[in-house]
């Protein structure tokens, strides 16, 4: 195993060793074959290759598809005896910073860490990479020595690091905002080192897989915080003098008025990352102390999931599989804000829009777009709203229909006449359960008769966050909290303690803890005006619904999440 680096001293120690002694070198071939990235045979015919034309072992595996960069980037590592380093816990100098800009450092996955005389030591997921260690040499005027560490963990290093440095670089302004002239905030706005802030907290957001940015504005202070996995976790605090022209460039790029600052703004903006395009919704409010902003990140490739990937097992999933597989009805999935609704709901159409059929979606606002779908956004403001955007759909021969959300009687209605006229129907309602789905839908003035007619099924869920595999330890469980569940005290569950891979947290991503409501003939009869959710929900157990709060059960009995998890999303 390499050396792990976590502070000034290791580092200096590794060095001493590592430039005054000879290094024992492992055969490179040797070491992709231990490593199961490369068979013997294989390594053999790359031999008699570079007995040919003599090149570069490296290069003759990478040439010939034997092994990709990866794994020759780990095995150079493991030859060069490199070592890696926790960058968690090392302490980064601001003068190697000042080296390396940051553009590079973000183009090339590299933190600068400190400067020792002639030389510079980096962070870099490929310290055997000799074209970038040149480059970096020639930038800097310094000879490059480089450490090993993953790649995740030098893309957070790269945002809190060059953040700082950012933030130090900010325009200040101590003129109250309202007084601001619109030159003056222009000027903040366009200025280099708001923008670069600006541009490396959308990154580093990115990079932290958040869902959402928020800046909020206090008396003496506005706090960075990132929703991550669910959590707001609060990432840096700047001074109120910053906030003008931080504000004014997210106004530029979100398309806003930059001189309107007494009215909510709303505003939307794209970023191409390399192959990937994130959408981000902004939304400006001015509070008392100055404007306070939110910035939801859509970032396509962390939500479009399948089934499996949202939580679902391989019963269920063919379950759900099977109700959209319907030429008609309606299937609904509830849940609260921020339950994974949408994204169960765009994994649903990515299976559907393959078999052929015709799919238009109605939504408020359309998060994701889907190549081979027609997708249509309401309008409130100007009167075109779900239910007036369904009526016209139902001119264009759909054969699936999405709406994004059921929020009246007349949505709710329009929805139901579609699933009975040859349609099937998918949307989100925001109930607690899939019992009280039903009588929500009673209550908002469907008949029961057309609700017996047209409702297949209803999915409720919410998101629970993933205990990290790297740093499981069991979990102290409260009396109260099993009591609550009916779990036996000798019963053990497991918790993340908080290491590098999930950089402290104890949770590494989320998964859905769900119940999945089927309308079975023994439930159509109970569709009656008087019935109540408890006696829908004891029809949908006994028809084979495993409730949301055994689910999640049965996730921590596995170890995916903690019992804490269990007990927050629990219904009653």
């Amino acid at each position: 195993m390499p050396q792990l680096i976590q502070d000034h001293q290791q580092l200096f120690c590794y060095l001493q060793q590592h430039l005054s002694e000879p290094q024992r070198r492992h055969r490179l071939g040797e070491l992709l074959v231990e490593g199961g990235h490369l068979s013997p045979a294989q390594l053999q015919y790359a031999l008699r290759l570079q007995d040919k034309d003599d090149s570069r072992l490296g290069q003759i595996l990478l040439n010939q598809d034997l092994v990709d960069r990866h794994s020759l980037a780990e095995a150079l590592t493991e030859q060069l005896e490199i070592a890696r380093v926790d960058l968690e816990a090392f302490k980064v100098e601001a003068e190697a910073l000042a080296l390396i800009p940051e553009e590079l450092a973000r183009e090339r996955r590299v933190l600068p860490l400190l400067v020792l005389g002639e030389m510079l030591v980096v962070a870099t997921p490929n310290p055997s990479d000799s074209e970038l260690l040149h480059l970096l040499g020639f930038i800097s005027g310094k000879q490059i020595e480089a450490l090993q560490a993953s790649d995740d963990s030098v893309d957070l290093a790269i945002g809190r690091y060059y953040g700082t440095v950012m933030l130090e670089e900010l325009p200040e302004d101590e003129v109250p905002e309202p007084e601001l002239s619109l030159h003056r905030i222009k000027q903040l706005a366009e200025d280099k080192p708001t923008v670069r802030f600006v541009d490396g907290l959308l990154e580093d957001a990115v990079n932290r897989r958040a869902s959402d940015i928020h800046l909020r504005p206090g008396e003496h202070e506005v706090v960075i915080l990132f929703r991550i996995d669910g959590v707001l976790m609060e990432m840096r605090r700047i001074k109120p003098g910053n906030l003008a022209a931080i504000v004014s460039r997210i106004k530029i790029i979100g398309g806003m008025n930059i001189a309107e600052r007494r009215l909510p703004q709303d505003g939307r903006h794209l970023v191409r990352r390399g192959a990937r395009t994130i959408d981000l919704r902004l939304s400006i409010m001015p509070t008392v102390h100055g404007e306070s902003v939110v910035i939801r990140i859509l970032d396509t490739q962390q939500s479009m999931k399948t089934l499996d990937q949202i939580g679902f097992n391989a019963e269920d999933a063919a379950r759900f599989a099977e109700l959209t597989s319907h030429n008609q009805g309606i299937l609904l999935v509830t849940g609260p804000t921020g339950s994974g609704k949408s994204t169960t709901l765009y994994a649903a159409l990515n299976g559907i829009k393959d078999s052929g059929v015709n799919v238009i979606t109605v939504e408020d606002p359309v998060e994701y777009q889907i190549d081979g779908i027609r997708q249509i956004q309401v309008k409130p403001q100007i009167g075109y709203t779900f239910a007036r955007a369904l009526r016209h759909i139902l001119r264009h021969d759909p054969d699936v229909i999405m709406v994004g959300e059921i929020r009246d009687h007349e949505t709710a209605m329009m929805a139901t006449e579609s699933a009975l006229t040859g349609h099937l129907v998918l949307s989100t309602l925001h109930t607690n359960s899939a019992a009280t789905t039903v009588t929500r839908l009673l209550e908002i003035g469907i008949a029961p008769y057309l609700l017996n007619a047209s409702l297949l099924g209803v999915l409720a869920q919410r998101l629970v966050r993933r205990n990290c595999p790297e740093c499981l330890v069991e979990e102290a469980v409260p009396g109260h909290v099993r009591q609550a569940l009916g779990i036996a005290e000798d019963e053990l569950f497991h918790v993340g303690r908080g290491c590098p891979h999930c950089h402290g947290k104890g949770f590494a991503g989320r998964v859905a803890a769900y119940e999945l409501l089927e309308v079975t003939p023994a439930l159509r009869a109970l569709i009656q005006p008087a019935v109540s959710a408890q006696q829908i929900e004891l029809q949908a157990i006994a028809d084979g619904m495993r409730p949301l709060t055994q689910s999640a059960l049965a996730l921590a009995r596995q170890r995916i999440i903690s019992l804490a998890e269990v007990y927050r999303v629990r219904l009653e």
